[in-house]
C-alpha cells in the first residue's frame, strides 16, 4: 500500500510539472502568434503602400 501511495504522489507531481510546462508553452505560443499577426499586418500595409506608389508612377508615366 505504501508503494502505491508513493507512486500516486510521484505521478501527481509529474502531472503538475507537465501542466505548468504546458501553461508556459501556451503563453509563449500566444505571444508568438500575436507577434506574427502584427508583422504580417505591417508587411501587408507596406506592400499596399508600395503597390499604390507604383500605380501612381505608372499613371504619371502615361501622362
Amino acid at each position: 500500500m505504501y508503494w502505491f501511495l508513493l507512486f500516486l504522489g510521484v505521478v501527481a507531481v509529474w502531472l503538475l510539472v507537465l501542466a505548468l510546462l504546458a501553461r508556459r508553452l501556451w503563453g509563449q505560443t500566444k505571444a508568438l502568434t500575436r507577434e506574427l499577426v502584427a508583422a504580417q499586418s505591417k508587411l501587408e500595409d507596406a506592400q499596399s503602400q508600395a503597390g499604390s506608389a507604383r500605380a501612381d508612377e505608372g499613371v504619371r508615366a502615361r501622362a
